[in-house]
């Protein structure tokens, strides 16, 4: 099943080059609004994508850019550990219903492979969701070290 996910997860990836989020007020120099640019930056540097769904409409959304997501010590949490990315609902559909997103706002960690690490529904303050962020790199290191013994298994 996870397998399925990847792939579909990693075509929707291909797929969304022209898809962007314009209305936010994230840094857009921090957060990518093409997934697809984010997903090659996520590779190339082994970080996770922090995904943030959100939309024009969602005051809770508008809450969590401008309260969790703008906070000086969470900016430098997710640029340090994440790539981050912001996505519309409403502009990115597809996305959304790939990776499960029924409720906003909502926020997706995949790996760099696209392997789903985390997600959180609904708004978290900032303690709160540093909790989730550090939960989902936890389980992005246990990915890591059982690839790493595979590896060294099979050699």
């Amino acid at each position: 099943m996870r397998m399925i996910i990847t792939t579909i997860v990693t075509t929707v990836l291909v797929l969304s080059t022209t898809l962007k989020a314009d209305d936010t007020t994230l840094d857009k120099k921090i957060w990518h609004q093409e997934l697809q640019k984010a997903h090659v930056l996520a590779k190339s540097e082994s970080k996770p994508m922090l995904i943030v769904f959100g939309a024009t409409w969602c005051k809770f959304c508008k809450k969590l850019e401008k309260e969790t997501f703008s906070d000086p010590q969470m900016q430098a949490y997710v640029q340090a550990n994440f790539i981050p990315v912001h996505l519309d609902l409403d502009e990115q559909k597809s996305i959304g219903k790939i990776l499960e997103v029924k409720s906003l706002p909502c926020t997706v960690v995949l790996s760099p492979n696209a392997d789903l690490l985390g997600k959180v529904v609904g708004y978290k303050d900032t303690t709160a969701m540093k909790i989730q962020l550090d939960k989902a790199l936890q389980t992005q290191n246990v990915l890591q070290q059982a690839s790493q013994d595979k590896d060294k298994v099979i050699k």
